[in-house]
């Protein structure tokens, strides 16, 4: 009793079980890197994207990141509680979303804590194989498009 002894793990040849994996391990960490910033993943990626797009709607941003219409107003509204954003009149009827003055102050230190991890993330994957990783993740998600616009 008590031996070492080796379990196989039969979904390890399953793309689609190792990218959950993959996912959820890379999340965790991500999220270790934000703690500091007192930001989760979802809210320091849409900072990102509103700073990358200033004006972008709500649901424009919800689209983009494939955010459900229901969690992205408690997420806006969490964001701009902080004063991380603000709205702006972009046409007649629609609010278009910009970073704060204390959001673009925060922005250099959410991308800092991206940069860190994605370092830490890529370590183990040979640098000569890095691009074409993320090539075959950008075409995974173009492909699934299609799909998502459908559904």
């Amino acid at each position: 009793m008590g031996g070492a002894f080796f379990m196989i793990d039969p979904m390890s040849d399953y793309p689609a079980y190792l990218l959950r994996r993959a996912s959820a391990m890379a999340m965790g960490r991500l999220a270790a890197h934000l703690k500091a910033l007192r930001l989760n993943p979802t809210d320091a990626t849409v900072l990102n994207v509103i700073d990358a797009n200033p004006n972008l709607k709500q649901s424009e941003i919800g689209r983009m990141l494939d955010i459900a219409r229901a969690n992205m107003a408690p997420l806006i509204s969490r964001l701009a509680e902080r004063d991380l954003i603000e709205r702006q009149p972009v046409d007649g009827r629609s609010h278009g979303l910009i970073l704060s003055r204390a959001g673009r102050a925060l922005i250099p230190r959410i991308k800092s804590a991206f940069t860190e991890h994605e370092d830490e993330l890529m370590k183990d994957i040979p640098a000569s194989q890095r691009r074409a990783f993320v090539a075959a993740l950008r075409a995974m998600l173009r492909g699934a498009e299609p799909a998502r616009r459908q559904g």
